[in-house]
């Protein structure tokens, strides 16, 4: 009951452990007084009725405990379990168990022999700085040397770069010259280029007026004049069989004739002519009629095919205009084809030859005038070189000044490497002791795990000790779950009772908490440490069992009230003042029986409780009719359990 307000005020993981107490609490302070109520019935004879009633009682103060409890065992304090901290064979054992050892005395030793190595290769080491120093000690007046050398030669190639700067500024100047001279001529090219371009437009729909004026005349029999003065109607002067075909003749032939018209009308001659835009459109242009007098070839070649002899002509004749037309639609098939191919010359990339060798004369000579404009041609590559090779050389010049004192600084590194192996040497000595166990402090060897031939540290399960004992106080180990150890901490008062003394108890303190967790069939517990002194008058031996109850809160002189005071609803608690109005307050810890009230009541305030009573024929009643300070249950009203 009176948890909920308890548990708000204390650590999170200490409000587990109390929640683990609650009901047993609860049901301690029922106990308690009907058990006492049992006993005094059976020993005074029972003539009288047992009956709990409230009871009026003074709220005063007291000291409360909250306390863990577990079994341990003890061990003595120095008692030590030594091994090896390294992995190796077992070489000698100097000691038996039950000898008496002083401290620093050999215990047993392993295999030294990878140690012994590291131990050579470290004076090795010593060995090589050392040699190194004398070389370095040697080779000053050469090093000196050295440093004019280095002098002497940028001064030559200082040299060589102010002869040389001169030409890359000339040949810097020739390229640019160059370049544009290129520029210029690429230009030309190009403009050429789409002069005979035009020239060959022009001379296509040349070709293809031709065409046109040839299919006139072998359809209508007739020479025509060429151009604008064509015929544009015409009679056929053959017989045939098919009019329609006809008709899809006469309609072809308009139609080519209507197309190269037009190209006349929207461009005339084309010759110098060099805008591309214009030169794109034509050859558009151009192509739609050779494809127009393709197909008035392929139509008059079908309408020939209808024609039949006459008086006037024969089949062979026929055959002759046949052969003709289909010569004439071959043409017309070169004519769009040559077209089509200077349209991809002046259109697709990659194939305007004269175009590219322009662009990129164009690239080039701009590449060289970047180059000049931001600082990166081969003069001005010369000129850096030329204040490289200055600032080297100064810097040389003041690094042969410090030759002396640079060579002097290297001598004394070398001193500080030799100085380092030396300190290495003497680690890889002091490393030689992980090999030797040792007594720490004067005792006993009460056991030893290992003997000579033993392989250690192969397996961490199987670790092997050297036991070691001289006890001065002793410490009590036991085991807390992870739920109860979080509520101990170190200096906390013990109360330890061994099985071997059961009369007689001892004071101690929480020492060290294990953090290493130690899992057995699914339960994690950690080992805590309760420091006990020895005592003269009682032998305490190590390995003897004990129970440890351990203070984990306490409360000096609290106002207390009993457990079965206390009512709950919900997370508030409240008792019932002797004018049965609730009171509500604030609580803080409890041993079981009572709890500390931290506000709502002052020592001498009355509430009620519940006590267990005994009814006989001489109680006496008072005007109420309660018997002394006492209330029938049905006035407490059993709040106590909720």
């Amino acid at each position: 009951m009176f948890f909920s307000t308890l548990q708000h005020r204390l650590p999170l993981r200490l409000q587990a452990f109390l929640q683990q107490l609650q009901w047993k609490s609860v049901l301690l302070g029922l106990a308690t007084p009907l058990m006492l109520a049992v006993i005094y019935s059976t020993v005074g004879g029972g003539t009288g009725a047992q009956e709990i009633v409230g009871e009026i009682v003074t709220v005063g103060r007291r000291d409360i405990g909250l306390s863990l409890k577990a079994l341990g065992t003890v061990t003595l304090a120095n008692e030590q379990h030594m091994r090896f901290n390294v992995q190796g064979k077992v070489a000698k054992v100097h000691v038996e168990a039950g000898d008496t050892i002083k401290r620093d005395a050999l215990i047993a030793e392993l295999d030294k022999t990878d140690p012994n190595a590291d131990i050579r290769q470290a004076q090795l080491s010593v060995n090589d700085a050392y040699l190194r120093l004398q070389e370095l000690e040697a080779s000053r007046g050469q090093t000196l040397i050295s440093a004019q050398n280095s002098v002497r030669e940028l001064e030559r190639q200082m040299e060589v770069a102010y002869g040389e700067a001169p030409a890359a500024q000339m040949q810097v100047a020739d390229q640019i010259e160059q370049a544009r001279r290129t520029v210029l001529e690429k230009e030309a090219a190009y403009k050429k280029a789409q002069q005979d371009l035009a020239a060959k437009i022009d001379n296509a729909i040349a070709d293809a007026d031709k065409l046109l004026a040839d299919i006139l005349e072998i359809l209508s029999g007739e020479s025509t004049i060429r151009g604008a003065t064509r015929y544009k109607n015409f009679t056929v002067h053959f017989l045939y069989n098919d009019q329609n075909q006809k008709i899809e003749t006469e309609f072809a032939y308009y139609r080519a004739s209507e197309a190269y018209d037009t190209f006349r009308t929207t461009y005339g001659s084309l010759l110098n002519t060099e805008d591309v835009r214009v030169l794109e459109s034509a050859l558009r242009d151009a192509i739609a009629l050779g494809q127009q007098l393709v197909t008035l070839t392929d139509v008059a070649y079908e309408f020939l095919r209808t024609a039949v002899p006459s008086s006037s002509y024969t089949d062979a004749d026929i055959n002759t205009w046949k052969a003709t037309m289909n010569t004439k639609r071959t043409a017309a098939i070169a004519l769009v084809d040559t077209l089509r191919n200077q349209q991809a010359t002046l259109t697709e990339p990659g194939k305007n030859t004269a175009l590219q060798n322009l662009e990129s004369a164009r690239e080039n000579l701009a590449l060289l005038e970047s180059k000049q404009e931001h600082g990166i041609t081969a003069a001005d590559t010369a000129e850096r070189t030329i204040a490289s090779l200055r600032d080297r050389l100064q810097a040389e010049e003041q690094s042969m000044e410090k030759t002396t004192v640079s060579v002097d600084v290297q001598i004394r590194q070398q001193q500080n490497t030799l100085a380092q192996r030396q300190v290495a040497l003497e680690k890889a000595r002091r490393a030689l002791e992980k090999y030797e166990l040792r007594a720490p402090f004067d005792g006993v060897i009460r056991r030893i795990d290992f003997q000579v031939g033993d392989n250690l540290l192969a397996d961490a399960s199987e670790t092997k000790y050297a036991v070691l004992e001289n006890p001065e106080y002793f410490i009590v180990t036991v085991q807390l779950d992870q739920v109860d150890v979080v509520h101990v901490k170190e200096g906390q008062r013990a109360i330890i009772q061994f099985d071997a003394l059961p009369s007689t108890t001892f004071e101690g303190e929480v020492g060290m908490i294990d953090t290493t967790p130690v899992q057995t069939s699914g339960v994690v517990s950690y080992a805590v440490e309760i420091v006990l002194q020895p005592s003269e008058e009682y032998t305490i031996l190590s390995g003897m069992t004990a129970s440890v109850e351990i203070q984990i809160a306490s409360a000096k002189n609290a106002i207390a009230v009993p457990n079965l005071a206390l009512r709950t609803s919900g997370n508030r608690v409240s008792v019932l003042g002797e004018d049965s109005m609730s009171i509500p307050i604030k609580t803080g810890i409890t041993d079981g029986t009572y709890t500390e009230v931290l506000s709502g009541l002052s020592p001498g305030d009355r509430i009620q409780s519940i006590n267990v009573v005994l009814n006989t024929q001489n109680t006496t009643t008072n005007a109420s009719g309660h018997r002394g300070g006492m209330m029938p249950m049905g006035g407490f009203g059993g709040g106590m359990m909720r």
